[in-house]
């Protein structure tokens, strides 16, 4: 009896610690996103951690394993999403075991070092964005409603656009092969989402994912907040998008 009595509070003290709900076998700590706002005004991304913390962002943990047997690593991942009105405001923290960050310029293949990533669904569009941004804020983007159909990609004006910062900064730092913790932070005005007709967030409904990867060192990984069913890694996939909304 004491034995059981041991498992059972064993299981308990399991669901109810962050590590145990991380989603090890792709179960995400939340359905449905919600993007808070925030006091309206012009915010620079270097400035959005400390709003985060003194407004009380809520951060979740990006930790879906999709193929575990082939890319089992997970690193830490967290992301916090708000809005002020006229701008997206993205948070990301992530602690890696390397990290990865060559690429300077914008609309490069990012997507193979050190990778923040979220995809926005537009329900009136149908198509979604890919906003992809590596550990030094370089970004790729483009909107489409598929990975195999056309997908058009951003303006070097669209992306001038976007305020990035990164405690990284925004030079290279080649790869560094020990442990790093490190931040980005994007604002992502409405004027960005070029093919959307919105000039106020408020009440606004998308659909999402967000995503973290990296395809250099020796453990390549792939990581999504809400799971991804597919033989092998592909993040273009809205059907597994899930609602992001916009608080008034």
């Amino acid at each position: 009896m004491r034995r059981w009595i041991h498992i059972i509070l064993a299981v308990v003290l399991c669901l109810a610690s962050a590590s145990c709900s991380k989603a090890l076998y792709g179960i995400g700590q939340a359905d449905v996103l919600q993007a808070t706002k925030v006091a309206p005004g012009i915010v620079r991304a270097s400035e959005v951690p400390a709003l985060f913390a003194a407004m009380g962002v809520q951060y979740h943990t990006v930790s879906s394993i999709n193929w575990p047997d082939k890319y089992p690593y997970l690193p830490r991942f967290e992301v916090a999403i708000a809005h002020n009105g006229q701008n997206i405001l993205i948070h990301y923290r992530v602690t890696d075991k390397t990290v990865t960050g060559t690429i300077e310029r914008d609309m490069g293949r990012v997507y193979t070092e050190s990778c923040c990533e979220i995809f926005l669904w537009d329900n009136s569009l149908q198509q979604y964005y890919n906003i992809e941004a590596n550990c030094i804020g370089s970004i790729l983007m483009q909107c489409g409603a598929s990975r195999g159909g056309k997908r058009d990609r951003a303006t070097a004006e669209t992306l001038a656009l976007i305020d990035r910062w990164s405690s990284l900064g925004r030079k290279s730092v080649g790869t560094i092969e020990h442990e790093v913790s490190w931040e980005m932070a994007l604002v992502i005005p409405t004027k960005a989402l070029w093919k959307t007709q919105v000039t106020e967030l408020d009440g606004k409904r998308f659909k999402a994912n967000v995503y973290y990867c990296s395809e250099t060192g020796d453990e390549h990984h792939y990581v999504s907040m809400f799971p991804i069913n597919t033989p092998s890694p592909d993040f273009h996939r809205p059907e597994f998008f899930r609602p992001l909304n916009f608080t008034r």
